[in-house]
């Protein structure tokens, strides 16, 4: 009875010893994923300083062509100087969808790897589980019985 119950009692602490191992492994997760979160806000915040930075070239350019426009004396509505607005605009729209694509690229990666880390930590505690399971049941097995 003794080495039976010193066989329970070594599963058990066995058993206790990987759930704190998989305690520590989810909180390592979550704060992996805290980590991934921040970087997702610091990226959409990259994102939005970029688009704020385009509309600001946008401005100058635009009011330098206007300044330009009005000392030439061309009229406002002549067709080259809308065709010269309608360009700068275009190149302008342009590359808010690129910051926009960058942007979103950016994010989707960040959610990759938080689907990844999620995935890391359930192999890791499924795993350890069965291992556990594995290790109880030998301990069990292996010890000795009264015939």
């Amino acid at each position: 009875m003794g080495l039976e119950t010193a066989a329970l009692v070594l599963g058990g602490v066995i058993v206790g010893a990987e759930v704190f191992k998989g305690e520590e492994q989810t909180k390592a997760a979550n704060a992996e994923e805290h980590a991934l979160d921040l970087q997702a806000k610091e990226t959409e915040l990259q994102t939005q300083q970029k688009t704020l930075q385009n509309y600001s070239v946008m401005e100058k350019v635009i009011a330098a062509q206007t300044a330009h426009m009005t000392t030439t004396g061309a009229a406002f509505s002549s067709p080259s100087y809308n065709a010269i607005q309608r360009n700068t605009l275009n190149i302008g729209a342009k590359q808010e969808r690129n910051t926009e694509i960058e942007g979103g690229l950016e994010e989707e990666n960040i959610n990759i790897e938080k689907e990844n880390v999620q995935n890391k930590l359930y192999a890791e505690l499924f795993g350890d589980v069965a291992d556990t399971a594995s290790k109880a049941f030998s301990v069990y097995s292996e010890a000795p019985r009264k015939v």
